[in-house]
C-alpha cells in the first residue's frame, strides 16, 4: 500500500490504536487492538511496494504453518481475509516492538542482560524452532523450517515477553516473492548461503550465530565469558571442551556431519552445569520491561539533521520519530506516538478545535482506566515531554486540553 487508500481505512474499521513495528516495501507489521471486543494483536499486511498476489500467497502459507503446531511463544493466527484486494492476518499477539529496536534500547542502557536470563531467551527461541521442526510441512514433507533467523523475528510486548514470527513464511527477513531481503540482517547456517535447503540441523545454527550476535549486550563475566577471553583456569579444562564441541561439531561442522540436535541441547545443558548457571526467563522479561518502561519516559535523541522550518511538525509515518526545532530527530514512545497522531488528525479536521486530556489520555493509553488524577498526569508528563525536545510553539495549551499549532504543517517524511 503506497498510500492508506480505501482497502486500509475499512481494515480500521477492524482495528484501533495502530502502530507500526516494523515497515518494508514487501511487508508491514503493526500493532493494534480489535475494535471488536478490545483485545490487543499483531497484524501483517502488505508493504509499501508489495505485489499484492504474492502477499496473498505468502499469507496463506502462514495461515497453513499456523495450523500445524503450537507453542506458547509462537502467535497463532487468530484471523485473516482480504479487504477490496489488499490481504492482512491477525495474530494473536500483544507485541509492540521487534527485536532491533530491543538491542537499540540495550545499547542504551546502563546495564548488560544478566547471563542467566540471556540464556533462558536464546534456549526459548531455540525450542519453539524445534517445535515448528516436530511439524511435517505439507509442501515438502519434510521438516518446519524457519531458515533465518533475525531480531525482526522476535516481537516484544510491554511486559517484556517475547514471541517468535516467521513460520510458512519467514516475512521478517524475506520478500513477498520468497527472496532474501538484503537489507534485513540476519543469520543462517553456511549451506543457505550457497543454495542449500534449510533443516533442523541449519535451525540450530542459526540460532547459535543468533545468539553470539546478541552476546555483546550480555553479562559475559562468568566462566563462559572467561575462557572466551581466553583468561583460561586448570578448572575450566571440561567446560572449554563443552565450547569447542559446540564449535566444531555444530557451527563450523559441514552440514552432513553435525552432531544430532538432542546431543547439542544435552551439550548446552552440560555447560550450563559446569559454568553454575540457570535459565531465568523471568529475568529477561524483566530486563525487557524495564527496557521499555524507561524508552516511554521521553524522547531519545538519535541522529542530527539540518533544522527544519519553525512552522513545519516533521516525523515519520508512523511517529517512531520527530524532528526538534534544532533539526534532531527523537524516538517517540508508543505514548508519545499516539497522542502526537492523535493532534495531528484532530489538526487535519478541525484545527481550531483542542483534543481534551481525556481524548489523549485515551489515546496515548487505549483501554486503560486510571483514576483521574493518574490519567490526566500521565497526559501532562508525555504532552510535557514532547514540547521540551522543542516543539512548545507546535503544541499550544489549552484550559481543558491541547492543539497543533492552526499555523502548523505537517510533514511526514519515509525515512
Amino acid at each position: 500500500m503506497n498510500e492508506p487508500g480505501l482497502a486500509f481505512q475499512r481494515l480500521l474499521d477492524l482495528y484501533e490504536g495502530v502502530l507500526s513495528i516494523r515497515s518494508r516495501e514487501s511487508f508491514r507489521i503493526v500493532s493494534a487492538r480489535r475494535i471488536a471486543d478490545g483485545s490487543p494483536c499483531v497484524v501483517l499486511l502488505p508493504g509499501t511496494n508489495a505485489k499484492l498476489d504474492q502477499v496473498q500467497r505468502a499469507f496463506e502459507e502462514i495461515v497453513l504453518a499456523s495450523s500445524l503446531f503450537t507453542h506458547p511463544r509462537v502467535p497463532r493466527v487468530r484471523h485473516h481475509g482480504c479487504i477490496d484486494g489488499t490481504p492482512f492476518v491477525e495474530l494473536d499477539c500483544d507485541a509492540v516492538t521487534d527485536g532491533f529496536e530491543i538491542v537499540k534500547l540495550m545499547a542504551d542502557a546502563d546495564a548488560k542482560i544478566p547471563y542467566d536470563s540471556a540464556d533462558a531467551f536464546i534456549s526459548s527461541i531455540r525450542e519453539a524452532i524445534g517445535e515448528a521442526n516436530a511439524a511435517v510441512d505439507p509442501r515438502s514433507n519434510g521438516p518446519l523450517c524457519l531458515g533465518r533467523l533475525s531480531l525482526a523475528n522476535v516481537l516484544f510486548n510491554a511486559r517484556g515477553e517475547w514471541f517468535v514470527v516467521g513460520f510458512g513464511r519467514n516475512f521478517p527477513v524475506e520478500r513477498e516473492d520468497g527472496s532474501v531481503d538484503p537489507a534485513v540482517a540476519c543469520c543462517y547456517a553456511p549451506e543457505l548461503a550457497s543454495g542449500g535447503a534449510p533443516s533442523p540441523s541449519a535451525d540450530y545454527v542459526a540460532v547459535l550465530l543468533f545468539m553470539r550476535s546478541v552476546m555483546p549486550y550480555a553479562d559475559m563475566t562468568g566462566a563462559v565469558g572467561r575462557i572466551l577471553r581466553g583468561e583460561l583456569q586448570p578448572e575450566d579444562a571440561e567446560l572449554l571442551q563443552c565450547l569447542l564441541w559446540v564449535e566444531t561439531r555444530m557451527v563450523g561442522e559441514l552440514a552432513q556431519r553435525r552432531a544430532p540436535i538432542a546431543e547439542a541441547v544435552a551439550m548446552a545443558e552440560r555447560i550450563r552445569e559446569l559454568a553454575g548457571t540457570r535459565r531465568d526467563e523471568a529475568g529477561f522479561s524483566t530486563y525487557v520491561r524495564g527496557l521499555l518502561e524507561r524508552a516511554e519516559e521521553e524522547p531519545r535523541r538519535i541522529d542530527q539533521m539540518a533544522p527544519p522550518e519553525s512552522q513545519t511538525l516533521t516525523l515519520a509515518r508512523d511517529a517512531l520519530w520527530v524532528k526538534g526545532s534544532d533539526g534532531t530527530r527523537h524516538r517517540l514512545g508508543r505514548a508519545h506516538r499516539r497522542i502526537l497522531l492523535a493532534l495531528i488528525d484532530r489538526h487535519r479536521e478541525a484545527p481550531d478545535t483542542p483534543l481534551t486530556v481525556w481524548d489523549l489520555l485515551n489515546a496515548g493509553w487505549p483501554g486503560e482506566k486510571p483514576q483521574l488524577e493518574a490519567g490526566a498526569n500521565r497526559v501532562y508528563v508525555a504532552v510535557a515531554s514532547i514540547r521540551q525536545i522543542g516543539l512548545r510553539d507546535l503544541i499550544e495549551r489549552f484550559d481543558d486540553g491541547y492543539r497543533l499549532a492552526t499555523r502548523a504543517r505537517v510533514a511526514f517524511a519515509d525515512q
